[in-house]
């Protein structure tokens, strides 16, 4: 792998590399899907109890802002504090070829906060990191990345559904 459009140093050795390169997979098949939408069908809603869910516009303004949140959590749990609470600013997002670059924010913030994780010894390092998250479970870097990746999948699949 030598390029990218979602992270600065794609095909980095180790586990934390290997999660890198497949988070930008699942963020290219997402964005290939999201940028296949008709712009006016885009902010279509339907009815849903998760307002995350009612339109692919409210889809993907989620898998944006959710990318910086989860490097949120990394973030706070190495420096010792709270993860802060991102909300994406929905002014930079009115249609589906905004999703790319608004996602590629959040996966580069991500590569960031992971330096010193690609190295050897950084799985170790990292599973002595651990921080709960707002939806109950506690996570370390290596499942929060994991959980990442197919949250971009299961949000792919409900748009290709759409």
């Amino acid at each position: 792998m030598t390029s990218s459009s979602f992270i600065d140093h794609p095909g980095r050795d180790g586990a934390f590399g290997a999660l890198m390169d497949e988070y930008v997979r699942a963020a290219e098949d997402f964005c290939r899907v999201v940028e296949a939408f008709d712009p006016t069908l885009f902010r279509a809603e339907r009815e849903s109890a998760d307002a995350d869910t009612r339109s692919p516009y409210a889809i993907a303004a989620h898998v944006c802002g959710a990318a910086r949140r989860y490097a949120d959590y990394i973030d706070a749990a190495r420096r010792g504090g709270e993860a802060r609470p991102f909300a994406l600013p929905l002014d930079r997002l009115h249609g589906p070829t905004d999703v790319r670059p608004l996602l590629a924010e959040g996966m580069r913030f991500t590569e960031s906060v992971l330096e010193g994780f690609f190295e050897p010894g950084g799985l170790e390092v990292a599973e002595g990191i651990t921080f709960q998250v707002r939806w109950g479970p506690t996570y370390d870097p290596e499942m929060l990345l994991e959980h990442a990746i197919v949250h971009l999948l299961r949000h792919r699949r409900q748009l290709e559904r759409w």
